[in-house]
């Protein structure tokens, strides 16, 4: 199954935030952990915050 980046990006994002066990965590350490780009994983972060 592929997946679109976007949705790829959300994923990680979301499976980072769930093993934080409460502590905060920002865009860019998650972009950083990942190899990906902190402007476009601000942009899929604001979506999912969207609740769209």
């Amino acid at each position: 199954m592929r997946l679109a980046a976007f949705t790829d990006h959300g994923l990680r994002a979301l499976m980072h935030l769930a093993g934080a066990q409460g502590r905060s965590v920002s865009t860019g350490q998650i972009a950083e952990e990942f190899d990906i780009s902190q402007q476009h994983l601000a942009k899929v972060v604001r979506e999912l915050g969207r609740g769209d």
